[in-house]
């Protein structure tokens, strides 16, 4: 194996100390490089940086197999196993000063940001991202905060193979832009922390790191709330419904097995046509569709039930969020509905750009030893009357 030019494996690897930006205002900023993945199998640059994106591991999917198929589960329940085995491989990055005076210093600013960045990588797994699987991801940057709806997200190519006769020529495909043209805004979403000489002098229980935990699992939170809830909120007509399945003399499994196959068919049959894949539904209702899509369910004269195409299920309940004394509520699926989804075509993740965190400069006149601000500016485009089916199961 010969040596790369300049001694080095990689001699264009950027390093921590060159990344750093240095604003005007005294801020300091290091983005988190993504342009090299895992060693396993190679890497391939990337060409692009990006700040505190999400790792695949934060969409802990168990696979659940039953007669004959699999079905992927994803639930804040099962995610356990993954932040243990992520708080394994985290590297720890001791703060031997105070914050102030490592901020001011080059060497110091970079263990600071490294161990903002490690703690906030922390918090991240500790709150699974769910919605994953149901979104195409975007992303921008957007420049003039909006996106085109018609245009820049509901766009996609069509052609059709006819048979080339001799001397003919071929017919060309379209470019096809669905949807009126409209401007959705990009959303700004920040919160902040601040540290005062006090907490420094007289509370020994305070580190740093708990600030940068904290972000990342709040922002979890508000990304599976973003995604999820306007499901869960929107008033779905009847061709977007289906009624739980009451037949007399069976059993409740066989009833939720009919009553997804009754939802199976209402979708595809609709026009324009919907073929939904993932469910979105209670962590209550766990055993009760579990049973039903992954058990053989007999029928009174013991033939087999047909069993329904499931790709994967989403359980979600919500979460609540307690800041000081106010609490912030994000709903979750209610207990007896189901959501039967078309995942990614009509439903799209608009990422202007993820999450960012600054370490700012003490503020004296107030005491102020630092501040710590994280941002994220995004959208979601959902076209939910041809993407989903709400299903209410039958209980009992």
């Amino acid at each position: 194996m010969g040596r790369s030019k300049g001694g080095v494996l990689v001699p264009d690897a950027p390093t921590l100390e060159g990344s750093v930006i240095h604003e005007r205002n005294g801020r300091m900023r290091i983005p988190y490089d993504g342009r090299f993945g895992p060693l396993t199998g190679g890497f391939t640059p990337s060409g692009r940086s990006m700040e505190l994106e999400h790792r695949e591991w934060r969409t802990p999917a168990a696979e659940m197999s039953g007669n004959g198929f699999s079905v992927r589960r994803v639930s804040e329940m099962s995610h356990r196993p993954t932040v243990d085995e992520y708080m394994e491989e985290a590297v720890e990055v001791m703060l031997k000063k105070p914050v102030s005076e490592m901020i001011t210093t080059s060497q110091g600013a970079m263990a600071l940001l490294e161990k903002v960045r490690i703690d906030t990588d922390v918090g991240l797994a500790e709150v699974p991202l769910l919605y994953n699987p149901l979104f195409e991801r975007i992303t921008g940057p957007f420049p003039g905060g909006s996106v085109m709806i018609g245009s820049d997200i509901t766009v996609d190519a069509n052609v059709v193979f006819l048979e080339k006769m001799e001397a003919g020529e071929i017919v060309f495909g379209t470019i096809t832009y669905t949807g009126a043209q409209t401007p959705v805004p990009i959303q700004t979403y920040a919160a902040g922390f601040e540290w005062t000489e006090d907490m420094i002098e007289y509370d020994r229980s305070y580190e740093i790191g708990m600030n940068s935990r904290a972000f990342g699992r709040a922002y979890n939170y508000l990304l599976n709330h973003l995604h999820l809830s306007p499901i869960i909120a929107f008033s779905y007509a009847g061709a977007n419904t289906t009624a739980a399945d009451v037949t007399a003399a069976t059993t409740v499994q066989e009833r939720v097995l009919r009553t997804f196959q009754t939802a199976y068919r209402h979708a595809v049959q609709a026009v324009p046509q919907r073929i939904p894949t993932w469910l979105l539904a209670n962590e209550a209702d766990r055993f009760l569709i579990e049973d039903a899509l992954l058990t053989p369910v007999l029928d009174a004269n013991g033939n087999p039930l047909r069993r329904v195409p499931v790709e994967g299920i989403i359980y979600y309940n919500g979460a609540t969020v307690t800041n000081g004394v106010k609490s912030y509520t994000y709903p979750g699926v209610t207990s007896g509905t189901v959501f039967f989804i078309q995942p990614r075509l009509k439903l799209k993740e608009i990422v202007h750009h993820d999450l960012r965190i600054d370490v700012g400069p003490e503020d004296i006149s107030r005491l102020i030893e630092g501040q710590q601000v994280g941002r994220t500016r995004r959208t979601v485009y959902l076209d939910l009357a041809n993407a989903v089916e709400k299903v209410t199961i039958p209980l009992t």
